[in-house]
């Protein structure tokens, strides 16, 4: 056999593993080796479909945020129209205390006043003159006795209320008067007097030091193994109330399983953001991974929380079959948390390069953990806030 015909036979070979495919959506087409799939679709159609897929997901987060906007507008016309009934009802009993007080003066008896309720006095109208005596009270020894019991009674009661001793200032407090400005007035007639004592009526000082003590939300990040070493990074803000929670090998039925064990302690309204459903893509189906969602959503909805969902990363040890399926599973996740009411957080265009990933193309590099820790420190900054 001579050198030509060598040549001819390795072009037929050639010819044989090169063919020509057409892409399922632009149409375009392309020289590729081997027999590609029957709907294949080339890289730019799939950025395509990811940029899509993006802008469907901010139009849904800006049409919850115009919802939450008009909830939040309606709760506080609510709270609005709340105040102005309890500011008529205090209106009116003050009134009614008026019409009492008169009455009591028109009687003849003696009646405490404040300085809230003192009226003016009439006028008397033009052409009248009022002729009275003030002092016909005290002409008689009953009188000036009564006046005198009444006053001690009075002083005595205060002097008992007051944690005060005798002979030093009274500062009289009200039931409308706010913590703060008890504390104020007390720390100002200690400094007058300089004797340094506490003046604080019994139980002020633990009610100001409870009321100004919250504890902060506590943050929960749940997940399989993809989340190992990122501790440092989310917890590095707020250590005492961010937990990361690392379950290697963990599935969402696991997550199911361990959740109210993990939560224990949580506190009110906490936040919690899972991250799973890598290792089901490997072994379950589609309608079974969506169902383990959905028993998973029931249970997080006994909790009240604050839900995120992290979108599940691409694997790129396994085939185009395996991606195209968990890309599946990303679109049903975002329609299916928007419409349960949680959030959805998505990786995927982030993680496209394949120096992200370890040799193993599963579990994430070193340079990978500090981008995924990154990115879910900056989710839980925008979550609290």
């Amino acid at each position: 056999m001579t050198d030509s015909e060598v040549a001819v036979g390795v072009t037929h070979v050639a010819d044989d593993t090169m063919k020509m495919t057409g892409c399922g959506s632009c149409g375009m087409y392309m020289i590729l080796e081997g027999a590609p799939g029957k709907s294949f679709v080339c890289m730019k159609c799939r950025l395509i479909e990811l940029m899509e897929e993006k802008i469907r997901g901010l139009e849904m987060q800006v049409e919850s945020l115009v919802e939450f906007r008009k909830g939040f507008e309606q709760i506080m016309e609510q709270r609005h129209e709340v105040s102005e009934g309890k500011s008529s009802d205090l209106q009116m009993e003050a009134g009614l205390g008026n019409f009492e007080g008169r009455l009591g003066e028109e009687s003849g008896q003696w009646k405490h006043v404040t300085k809230r309720t003192r009226q003016r006095k009439r006028r008397a109208s033009e052409g009248e003159i009022e002729l009275q005596n003030r002092f016909a009270e005290l002409e008689n020894e009953e009188g000036a006795q009564q006046v005198v019991t009444e006053g001690d009674r009075a002083r005595k009661k205060r002097r008992a209320v007051s944690p005060i001793g005798k002979g030093e200032e009274l500062m009289e407090i009200t039931p409308n008067m706010s913590p703060r400005r008890i504390q104020d007035g007390l720390k100002r007639i200690t400094r007058e007097n300089g004797n340094g004592k506490n003046l604080q009526p019994e139980g002020t000082g633990d009610r100001l030091e409870n009321s100004t003590v919250t504890r902060k939300r506590q943050v929960y990040v749940i997940g399989d193994s993809l989340l190992r070493r990122i501790d440092r990074p989310v917890t590095r803000a707020d250590p005492e109330n961010r937990r990361v929670c690392c379950l290697p090998g963990a599935k969402i039925r696991d997550v199911d399983l361990r959740l109210k064990r993990i939560l224990k302690g949580a506190g009110k309204n906490p936040l919690i953001i899972l991250h799973v459903g890598t290792n089901d893509t490997a072994r379950f189906s589609l309608e079974s991974i969506k169902g383990d969602y959905v028993r998973l959503g029931r249970m997080l909805k006994e909790i009240e929380a604050q839900v995120i969902f992290s979108g599940i990363l691409p694997v790129p040890r396994e085939g185009q079959q395996r991606c195209d399926k968990i890309m599946t599973i990303n679109r049903w996740l975002r329609q299916w948390c928007y419409k349960e009411g949680f959030g959805m957080y998505g990786h995927w265009e982030a993680f496209m390069d394949r120096g992200q990933f370890s040799r193993d193309g599963l579990h994430l590099s070193r340079e990978g953990n500090r981008l995924l820790g990154w990115r879910l420190a900056q989710l839980i900054k925008r979550a609290l806030n």
